[in-house]
């Protein structure tokens, strides 16, 4: 038997994988995908998130899919330490439009294979949302060389829409100086904060409830103690619930206590977090 049999659940509900089913939609979640649709609706070039480690950027980008599969052809791009040449190569083959004989060729002439692809989308009534996650690797050049591609356009409107997704650092990237004629250009730009202690509480006990055991979700007083440790940062909760289920099925019980959260939190050297206190509320 393992442990998660042991629960009498099939799922572990802490799992670390951005898995659509466990999408808690709080209230900062809730309110960067509303202005991430309005701002793609309403056909604006840039578009920046950014956010902590673990904050969720991910999980939302995949459940806000659906919408953006119904609605726009997109491009993902996941690993973003391109030069400004294998960039544009990276679009195109992500849309189905590299052919093996460009790979050699200039800048200039894969803009025009990739103009020519958004004009025909287009004319399809569609345009292309371009995603690139943890964006705040991408080089300088590499950046700028996405403002050049967003230029694409008609009389009416864009032929592409660029949403650039990472970590606090890509806003000082975004900041410098020799990047300001794109900074003029992002007309949407959120975060995505921790969850607060209340929503941290009831981010816990929706995932048990999505396995059918929101009955082992811990007392009251236990969830401060949590905070402490995550300061509200969902892959860190999920980090310290996950090893709380191995402590509590190691102790034979059906309900995280404060000394399954102390065990978990010894045995993966996890410590209070510095600024938790300040997170509470914010």
């Amino acid at each position: 038997m393992n442990h998660l049999d042991f629960f009498g659940i099939k799922d572990n509900p802490f799992k670390l994988t951005p898995d659509r089913e466990f999408y808690y939609p709080s209230a900062a979640h809730n309110s960067v995908s509303e202005v991430l649709k309005y701002g793609l609706e309403q056909g604006e070039g840039f578009l920046v998130v950014t956010g902590e480690v673990g904050t969720g950027k991910t999980m939302l980008l995949k459940k806000m899919s659906t919408y953006l599969h119904r609605s726009f052809q997109t491009a993902y791009i996941i690993s973003p330490q391109l030069t400004s040449h294998e960039l544009i190569i990276a679009i195109l083959q992500d849309v189905g439009e590299m052919r093996y004989d460009l790979h050699q060729a200039s800048i200039p002439v894969l803009f025009d294979r990739l103009y020519g692809y958004l004009v025909r989308l287009n004319k399809l009534g569609k345009r292309l949302v371009l995603i690139i996650d943890e964006a705040q690797d991408l080089p300088e050049k590499s950046i700028e060389q996405l403002r050049l591609i967003s230029n694409f356009e008609t009389d009416k409107e864009k032929l592409i829409q660029i949403l650039l997704v990472g970590q606090p650092e890509l806003q000082d990237k975004i900041n410098r100086p020799s990047l300001r004629q794109l900074k003029q250009r992002i007309t949407i730009n959120e975060t995505i904060r921790q969850l607060t202690l209340s929503e941290m509480r009831d981010y816990i006990i929706f995932r048990l409830n999505r396995v059918g055991r929101a009955d082992m979700a811990p007392i009251q007083p236990h969830y401060k103690l949590i905070y402490r440790l995550t300061a509200g940062t969902p892959r860190l909760v999920n980090k310290l619930l996950s090893r709380c289920l191995l402590m509590a099925y190691a102790s034979k019980q059906q309900q995280i206590d404060k000394r399954c959260v102390k065990n978990a939190a010894k045995s993966l050297d996890m410590k209070p977090v510095l600024g938790w206190f300040s997170s509470l509320t914010a």
